[in-house]
């Protein structure tokens, strides 16, 4: 067996040690010359042009055709007119040819006929082996390999400096726009991908290949949709295991960027918020805005982690450091005021006579522009400082002692730096010293490094389905409605929610008054009567329930009444029963339940119950299978926490039911994929014990 052979596909595509340009031109005017020329630049290995009449193209012999390449390749790049793609690239399959990189647009992006040409390049790549990225993108760029299969390059423009930062972007063209300006910020590219129609290999996919690529140290990614959100999940544990920050910006958040998306390229764009949560649950950063992925990546892409929160800013304009001490605070960091034997220190290096602050910010006045060596001096004693986890320093973006002063200062120490500069600075960028314009975006930045810090490996969740609880639940499901009726019974849900141990109501279901009186006899207190019917989903609208009632007189007539008041206002629904439940003391109610989100699947949503759930509209959302700690951790996250921490907050016990219903409701989900949706409204708490009042389950999706 060959190097090349025990190679993985995916690696040999993105990875070549050698490469054929299949419409590689002589014209520099063309994209087939461009992209050849850039092949040229840098790699090491063995290129190769195939022009059906050209002998020799940019100065290398030219082959006829695929079949008369002297070697089967590790990566093809394809640029011939869009009929003539699928025939190449089954050509490359049965050359050996580890992988292709489809240039060519008019595919899924075009219309139907295109959406058709698609379907046949996904069945060659599946049914040969082949990896594809595209068609319709604008290649990839492997610094570290001297690979340029791409056009956003042109050959008179200077090669990019390898480095840790690995950048995936569905879309070609912004992908290239922001990776020129990731330069010019000074990020250190070592990979951009640009994965086009994703018609074989996606985003995910090559994320998840990425993670693993020793010199990569940050991934940054541009998508528009998430095809296999598996295999992103997958990554984001990697990659959190691996220390590996992993930042995302996504478009087609709103309706109408989503129609964008559909027809840029046929995507299927999932909820936003869905998206949030699922990035939150497993550790990925979510960029608002191209401007802040691009900072995320400056701060991580030294490897610098942060020991605390604290960071000490030191300005020599009263005003910055200000504004630099606010955003801190506002992005959830700690600006100390420094310790007096520090102060003290820091002021015997100051001019004299000093009119700044040593406090924190240290503001050193302009007086120290005239003073170099003060300045170095004070600066020094700032990035050393005991109470400083982070450094952030003012200056402007002119060459002179202050800013080699920070050169020095940063490569003198271990701590993350942020420099507010009134421009970019190309001293900076060769030093790699992390730059911003704006107080904010530095403050953001750092804040995000502290949460990079902080975090450890996920939690491992690994969910075994319970078969024997599956064919109960099941053939509950079947008895509903003779396995018609899409929306179950409150009384048949309920059943199925305390078979994943969701504690329910005391209840009973009857068909008369008289077994109402003795059923609220046993179950005692004060009970509701509620009507149970299929074509009654939301009882209240029909007047189909009554509460809080006492003793055999007031059930005997709220029976009636309720009884008589639903056969007047919905004569056509079918009454089944009446169930007749304990009312639970709530010193709170939330709400917990199920929904699909048709990219990341069944998700878990919690938020405040009753009346409040539409008003208020807060919850927090988890993808399972996940644990109870990891449930426990979102609803602290509720209410910015005041749900847990309040002064008539969850207990303790309070906390772990509810995480268990959360958890069970999740193991429902991937147990029951035919269970489209669970709202269970109110969940009821009080006492340390928490119950499910209500309950809706709608089945009909597998």
């Amino acid at each position: 067996m060959t190097t090349e052979e025990t190679r993985s596909p995916l690696d040999r595509l993105l990875s070549p040690r050698s490469i054929a340009m299949v419409g590689a031109s002589n014209s520099p005017t063309r994209i087939g010359g461009t992209v050849f020329a850039n092949l040229l630049r840098a790699f090491p290995g063995e290129v190769h042009p195939v022009h059906p009449r050209d002998e020799v193209v940019q100065g290398r012999t030219a082959y006829r055709s695929v079949a008369d390449l002297p070697e089967a390749v590790d990566m093809a790049v394809i640029a011939v007119p869009a009929p003539a793609v699928v025939d190449v690239v089954a050509a490359c399959a049965a050359r050996g040819v580890g992988g292709a990189t489809v240039i060519t647009s008019g595919f899924a992006e075009a219309g139907p006929e295109g959406r058709a040409l698609q379907d046949r390049l996904t069945a060659v790549a599946r049914e040969t082996g082949i990896r594809v990225v595209g068609p319709n993108c604008i290649g990839y760029m492997n610094t570290h390999g001297g690979v340029m299969a791409n056009f956003m390059v042109t050959v008179d423009e200077p090669l990019p400096t390898p480095g840790p930062v690995a950048l995936v972007s569905q879309s070609g063209g912004f992908g290239s726009y922001i990776t020129n300006k990731a330069v010019l910020a000074g990020l250190r590219l070592g990979w951009f991908v640009s994965t086009g129609n994703e018609s074989d290999v996606n985003v995910a996919n090559v994320l998840r290949h990425l993670v693993e690529r020793p010199e990569v140290g940050v991934l940054l990614s541009f998508a528009e949709t998430l095809r296999d959100p598996e295999v992103f999940v997958e990554t984001a544990r990697r990659a959190a295991e691996l220390d590996k920050p992993l930042v995302l910006l996504k478009a087609g958040r709103s309706e109408e960027a989503a129609r964008a998306a559909m027809s840029h390229t046929a995507s299927i764009v999932g909820s936003a918020r869905v998206l949030d949560a699922v990035c939150q649950q497993y550790g990925v950063f979510v960029a608002s805005t191209m401007e802040e992925l691009l900072d995320l990546g400056t701060i991580f892409q030294d490897g610098r982690r942060a020991r605390g929160d604290r960071v000490v800013v030191m300005t020599s304009s009263g005003g910055a450091g200000v504004l630099l001490a606010d955003e801190a605070g506002l992005a959830g960091l700690s600006v100390p005021v420094l310790p007096e034997e520090e102060q003290r220190s820091l002021a015997e290096k100051m001019p004299v006579p000093f009119y700044g602050s040593t406090v924190n910010p240290v503001d050193t006045t302009a007086q120290t522009t005239a003073m170099p060596e003060a300045y170095r001096k004070v600066l020094f004693s700032v990035a050393g400082s005991p109470s400083a986890d982070m450094v952030a320093a003012v200056t402007w973006a002119r060459p002179g002692p202050a800013n080699d002063a920070i050169v020095e200062m940063y490569g003198g120490t271990d701590k993350p730096v942020a420099i507010l500069s009134t421009a970019w600075s190309e001293q900076f960028q060769e030093a790699g010293v992390p730059t911003y314009t704006d107080p904010r975006r530095a403050m953001v930045a750092l804040a995000a490094l502290v949460r990079q810090s902080r975090r450890g490996p996920l939690p491992e969740t690994g969910f075994t389905p319970d078969t024997e609880r599956i064919g109960r639940v099941r053939a509950l499901l079947s008895e509903a409605g003779a396995g018609t009726e899409t929306t179950l019974l409150e009384s048949t849900g309920k059943r199925i929610l305390a078979e994943y141990g969701v504690p329910v109501t005391p209840e009973e279901q009857v068909t008369s008054v008289e077994a109402a009186i003795e059923a609220a006899e046993r179950i005692g207190g004060a009970v509701a009567l509620k009507v149970m019917s299929y074509q009654l989903p939301h009882k209240s609208d029909a007047g189909a329930i009554r509460l809080g009632l006492r003793g055999a007189d007031a059930v005997r007539a709220g029976y009636l009444e309720m009884v008589d008041e639903v056969a007047a206002r919905e004569p056509d629904a079918r009454v089944e029963g009446v169930l007749v439940q304990r009312m639970v003391p709530a010193r709170m109610e939330l709400t917990c339940g199920v929904n699909r989100d048709p990219v990341f699947g069944p998700m878990v949503a919690l938020g405040l119950g009753g009346v409040l759930v539409e008003v208020l509209s807060e919850a927090v959302l988890l993808r399972p299978p996940f644990d109870a700690g990891t449930a426990r951790a979102a609803l602290r996250d509720l209410l910015g926490g005041r749900l847990v921490t309040g002064r008539r907050g969850l207990s303790d016990a309070e906390q772990d039911a509810i995480a268990q219903v959360m958890t069970g409701l999740g193991d429902l989900a991937l147990e029951l994929p035919e269970v489209a949706e669970v709202d269970v409204n109110p969940l009821r708490v009080a006492d340390d014990a928490v119950y499910a009042a209500d309950a809706l389950i709608v089945v009909g999706h597998g």
